[in-house]
């Protein structure tokens, strides 16, 4: 409650947006709340109005606070935290947040396309997604199971990045980073928007950094236990759309290298050459038609790829490789029909066929191959979405989805939110939905030749029930709080472990978790650009034998903040605390840690600049490792620093 307090009094201010005829103009608190999203119900309704409880970070922020991808991000929103063990970015949700588990249940979305790979089913949000955060206009997190609208992986949340277009740049932007860890970053947008049918965004980036020199206290042995020069890492990402009427043309590539300085899967300490490499590929096609005769359609094709792969550097010089290799095809479409007065009925179809699902596991010299496995699969799913204008306080909304995996028995998926608008000042929902995920190819079919894991070909989808009762009141001028209850309930968990007879690794089906908490939220906006907002939130985590989850925080803290300084300056920060979490042995102690960045307004011919100082009091701390790592928590950055310079041309 401290925490709400300190939200409710804080006096901060938000930064101005870019000062020429092209910038867009700031979001007040009302303006804010009748923002359009999409995804939650996959077509575009006002905040009050969506079927579950959703947050919205928009460009002020994103551009004020400086955060440096997708993940960093989202863990300033309720209920929302971070992990990660130097290769990948992992998110938690509501207490949930497995170690070693890729986001396969969370969904990523880009301007509403799917983003989630084929074979690991992972949502890649931190470095190595497959976007920039500079190319985004505005994040939208949907709590909670989307699988009634979204089929397969949107368990306990669902993200949409929604992309700048080209008339939110008019020319071109130049952007140029350095700082820690000698990290070099440029960037490039450029967009116009011709007229009112033709619009084109463009965007380049490409980053290198050498790392950290990090110390790790279970190698002491070797090189005193300081891994040097071993924490690089580099990428290259491009993105572009074209807008021509009613239909847009999308397509991203991607590729991220990192190299790990924490000898993974037993692999050798201190030893160069230990790196994987992710690589990103879609193009789409999709169609937004206008409405005729109270109809309107929506479809859109697209295809994938996705390539992994991992240099293992093993005792003895041994060098093992270990790939991965997806590509897919689908499309969908959406009939959305309002020829009732105050009724909007959605029926959609979707399919996808993943044509190439390709897992090897060999090492290169001498050369010995464990595993080459190669299963595609395809998916379709029907669904249903009504919603009613019952008086022009109630609104209910009804959603079902069928799908079917070419592996399994159909899984059906109901939501269903009774909303009650009691004033403008005034809103609740009741919230009911079930969501699935069937087990992925890795999970499945991965067999390194009984090395440390083996398969389980008998896996069966996982399930969750979802209830959530939330409320959000209008304070005052610009202020508002929010309060939500949950319960989530989820059987036949897909969970990895160890098996006692042979010693393996292997993914098994647990019989039943639960998760249930409370989430507080403060947020206010002044009309002289103060902005503030913060949350608490209270979670409580089970499994059958009623112990804690793993890396399952009990309390979470947010405070969120920007406010103008002299001469046209922003100061804006994020501090952030959780407390201590279950790791595979003991527990990993909680922390606090507090981003601070400095902005300036768009100075004539010099540009814009932004310090970022990240962790600023130097806080150690840790994340709970999975049962991949020798250590049983994994060390997280120290204070580091970013200068950022952006020239629009």
């Amino acid at each position: 409650m401290a925490l709400l307090a300190l939200c409710c009094s804080a006096s901060t201010q938000a930064a101005a947006l870019w000062a020429d005829a092209g910038e867009l103009a700031q979001l007040s608190l009302d303006d804010l709340l009748r923002v359009e999203v999409q995804s939650a119900t996959r077509y575009a309704q006002p905040l009050a109005d969506s079927p579950a409880s959703v947050t919205v970070i928009d460009e002020d922020e994103l551009r004020d606070h400086s955060y440096r991808n997708l993940a960093e991000a989202l863990s300033t929103v309720r209920g929302v935290y971070l992990s990660n063990d130097r290769n990948y970015s992992y998110l938690g949700v509501r207490g949930f947040n497995r170690p070693g588990d890729y986001n396969s249940r969370i969904l990523l979305l880009t301007d509403g396309a799917r983003r989630n790979d084929a074979l690991y089913d992972q949502a890649q949000l931190g470095n190595e997604a497959p976007v920039e955060i500079d190319w985004v206009k505005r994040l939208e997190f949907v709590a909670g199971p989307s699988s009634a609208v979204y089929g397969a992986n949107a368990l306990f949340g669902s993200v949409n990045a929604v992309m700048l277009d080209g008339g939110d740049i008019q020319g071109a932007r130049l952007t140029a980073d350095t700082g820690s860890g000698a990290s070099q970053r440029l960037g490039l947008m450029a967009g116009q928007r011709v007229d009112s049918e033709h619009d084109w965004f463009f965007a380049l980036s490409a980053y290198d950094a050498r790392g950290n020199d990090l110390y790790f206290p279970e190698f002491a042995t070797i090189n005193q236990g300081w891994a040097r020069g071993l924490d690089g890492e580099n990428y290259q990402k491009a993105y572009g759309k074209y807008r021509f009427g009613n239909w847009r043309l999308s397509a991203n590539l991607s590729s991220r290298e990192k190299h790990l300085p924490n000898a993974p899967y037993q692999t050798a300490f201190n030893e160069p050459g230990t790196h994987t490499v992710d690589q990103h590929a879609l193009l789409e096609l999709s169609y937004d038609g206008p409405k005729s005769n109270d109809r309107q359609q929506q479809f859109r094709v697209f295809t994938g790829s996705y390539r992994y792969r991992g240099d293992y550097m093993l005792a003895g010089a041994l060098d093992n490789r270990d790939t991965g290799h997806a590509d897919w095809v689908g499309g969908d479409y959406r009939l959305i029909i309002t020829t009732l007065p105050a009724h909007k009925l959605m029926l959609g179809l979707e399919t996808q066929w993943n044509t190439v699902l390709e897992q090897r596991n060999f090492d290169l010299a001498p050369a010995s191959t464990y595993l080459d496995s190669n299963h595609p699969s395809h998916t379709y799913g029907i669904f249903v979405q009504d919603e009613w204008r019952l008086s022009s306080q109630w609104l209910l909304n009804l959603g079902l989805r069928h799908d079917k995996h070419s592996d399994y028995a159909g899984i059906t998926s109901p939501r269903a939110a009774l909303i009650y608008q009691a004033s403008e000042k005034a809103t609740l929902k009741a919230m009911v939905g079930n969501a699935y995920r069937a087990p992925n190819a890795y999970e499945r079919f991965y067999d390194d030749g009984g090395v440390l894991q083996k398969a389980n070909l008998a896996l069966r989808p996982e399930r969750i029930r979802s209830v959530e009762l939330a409320g959000d009141f209008r304070v005052g001028p610009g202020g508002r709080v929010g309060i939500s209850l949950y319960r989530n309930d989820m059987r036949d968990m897909i969970d990895q472990v160890l098996d006692p007879l042979d010693g393996l690794q292997v993914f098994v089906n647990q019989s039943s978790t639960q998760t249930r908490g409370i989430e507080l939220d403060a947020e206010r906006r002044w009309p002289s650009g103060q902005r503030v907002r913060a949350s608490l939130s209270r979670q409580w985590s089970s499994a059958a034998d009623g112990s804690e989850l793993g890396n399952s925080p009990q309390w979470l803290g947010k405070l969120v903040f920007a406010q103008p300084v002299a001469a046209g300056w922003t100061m804006a920060g994020e501090w952030m605390g959780l407390s201590a979490r279950r790791a595979l042995v003991g527990r990993v102690a909680g922390y606090g840690v507090l981003n601070l960045t400095l902005t300036s307004a768009p100075m004539a011919g010099l540009g814009e600049f932004t310090l970022g100082v990240y962790n600023v009091t130097d806080s150690l701390y840790h994340d709970p490792a999975s049962s991949a790592f020798t250590q049983n928590a994994l060390v997280q950055d120290g204070r580091q620093f970013r200068l950022s310079w952006t020239l629009r041309l």
